[in-house]
C-alpha cells in the first residue's frame, strides 16, 4: 500500500453488496462498457478485450475470479481501467462509488485477520463498513505464468 501522510487514497466500487477498492494511483480511468472481442483459447477469467486510444485492454472477469455469480453486462456497466505491474486491464464492476482518503490506522493486513490474501492488499474499516482493498498486480498472475 502506498500511504501519503498517514492515509491511502482509494476509489471504491461494488460487486453485488460487497464494497471493494483500488488505490487511486492504480486507476487509469472509469468508462462505460464497450464492445469486446473474445480471443480464442483465452483463459476463462478474460472476458474479452477492447481498443482504448490505440491500446488493447483485456477485461478481467472479476466475478469469476472471486467466485461470484455471473452478471449480464449492459451499456450502464462500468469498466474500471487499472494498472497492474507493466500491464493495463479493465474490470467490469456494478457501480463505482467514491474516492476517499482512508487513514492508515483504519487498515488491516489480510494476514493479521487470518483471511486468504491472494487478491487483497488490505481491509479498510470505516465505521461498520469493511472495504476489501485489491491488489491488481495479482489478477493476471496465473495467466502470465502460463504464457
Amino acid at each position: 500500500m502506498r500511504k501519503e501522510e498517514g492515509s491511502v487514497q482509494l476509489l471504491t466500487f461494488k460487486l453485488d453488496d460487497q464494497e471493494y477498492a483500488l488505490e487511486t494511483v492504480d486507476v487509469v480511468q472509469v468508462t462505460r462498457m464497450v464492445a469486446m472481442v473474445r480471443p480464442p483459447k483465452t483463459s476463462e477469467i478474460i472476458e474479452g478485450m477492447f481498443n482504448l486510444r490505440g491500446k488493447v485492454i483485456p477485461v478481467v472477469d472479476i466475478r469469476k475470479l472471486f467466485g461470484l455469480p455471473a452478471k449480464t453486462h449492459d451499456l450502464n456497466t462500468q469498466l474500471l481501467i487499472a494498472r497492474a505491474d507493466a500491464h493495463t486491464l479493465a474490470l467490469a464492476v456494478d457501480v463505482v462509488s467514491e474516492v476517499l482518503a482512508l487513514p492508515s490506522s483504519n487498515l488491516e493486513a489480510p494476514e493479521q485477520i487470518g483471511v486468504p490474501s491472494e487478491y487483497l492488499s488490505a481491509v479498510g474499516k470505516i465505521g461498520s463498513r469493511l472495504i476489501l482493498i485489491l491488489n491488481p498486480n495479482t489478477f493476471l498472475m496465473d495467466e502470465l505464468e502460463r504464457a
